[in-house]
């Protein structure tokens, strides 16, 4: 495990190594997983020439030596490219969605931790107790931030920077305006208890009319569902089937079909039933994709929250559609 995480500490520049850890924090991780990246490295140079001797090497190995040699290069260079395109990509996809997760949950608490400030704020405790005061179990990810935040305060760090940093370390409106005002009231001196009242009520009034909206497109979401996931399988299937019964009856009307004076051909059947399969599932789970960022974004506002809907639509419309191809052709079989 240490040759791993210091190969992975290797391969990454110093500055790329900032930015990794800063990132993470994110995600409420201090740690760099060097020893993951390291092992996922290693692993795509695996699959990069298992993929070259399986599929390049083949069909180049009659090759004159120079060309072999050329070519085996831009093989492997262009499939482990590739690969760490798919890693980099996979890993961005699952941090960003962690990272949505964290601040939704901090924006669900938000307001109730506001409230036990303003309440402490109102015993006649400083600010900088009032955070700390109000840190709670139950607040979650927001619990482990405002410790942090008061931590750099005790360290001696200004109590508005520590707010700002904290959040700016989330893509919220939310967060972003309810800090603002915070530290706008911090400066000019003001009842800081009764500016936090009011953002109180903001947050809250921004959470209901969030619900509000969800309600009114349930509708919506509820018909994009359907035809994701049932109703598109289930036409792609029928379509099929169609498509054998015209092809059949094709081939029919061509052999030997004739007016007398005009002979009747359809032409040659160019649509193979595996292409045809392949596109469908193909285009089956493309829809199901789709519809499930729209959706996330319908009831989330964010296409981030996407990611649980798509591992759920995508296995679902594609059971859907092998089972209904399976049933509807043995029922046009059995007619």
């Amino acid at each position: 495990m240490k040759f791993l995480e210091n190969f992975g500490k290797s391969i990454l520049p110093q500055k790329v190594r900032i930015n990794i850890r800063n990132y993470l924090r994110r995600i409420g991780s201090s740690q760099v997983p060097y020893s993951l990246y390291s092992l996922v490295f290693f692993l795509s140079i695996i699959l990069t020439v298992i993929a070259y001797f399986f599929l390049v090497f083949p069909a180049i190995k009659t090759s004159n030596p120079v060309f072999l040699v050329f070519m085996s290069f831009l093989a492997l260079t262009f499939v482990e490219l590739i690969l760490i395109t798919v890693v980099f990509f996979s890993f961005w996809t699952y941090y960003e969605f962690l990272i949505f997760k964290r601040t939704r949950m901090i924006e669900n608490v938000l307001p109730d931790f506001l409230e036990d400030v303003s309440v402490n704020l109102r015993a006649g405790m400083s600010f900088d107790k009032s955070l700390w005061n109000s840190i709670r179990p139950e607040f979650g990810v927001l619990e482990k931030e405002i410790e942090t935040v008061a931590k750099k305060v005790m360290a001696g760090q200004d109590t508005e920077q520590a707010l700002k940093d904290f959040a700016d370390k989330y893509d919220s409106t939310l967060l972003h305006e309810s800090m603002d005002m915070i530290i706008i009231g911090l400066k000019s001196g003001g009842n800081i208890a009764d500016i936090i009242d009011k953002i109180v009520k903001n947050v809250k009034d921004a959470h209901f009319l969030n619900q509000e909206l969800i309600a009114s497109v349930t509708s919506y979401v509820i018909f994009i569902a359907v035809v994701a996931v049932v109703i598109s399988p289930v036409l792609f299937a029928l379509s099929f089937n169609m498509m054998q019964i015209i092809q059949s009856l094709g081939e029919k009307l061509n052999s030997g079909v004739s007016t007398g004076v005009v002979s009747i051909n359809f032409g040659e059947n160019k649509v193979k039933s595996e292409d045809f399969v392949l596109f469908s599932k193909l285009a089956v789970l493309i829809i199901s994709g789709i519809s499930s960022i729209i959706i996330a974004d319908l009831r989330e506002g964010s296409i981030k929250a996407g990611l649980k809907y798509v591992f759920l639509f995508l296995p679902i419309s594609y059971i859907i559609y092998v089972v209904m191809l399976k049933a509807i052709t043995a029922l046009f079989g059995f007619i």
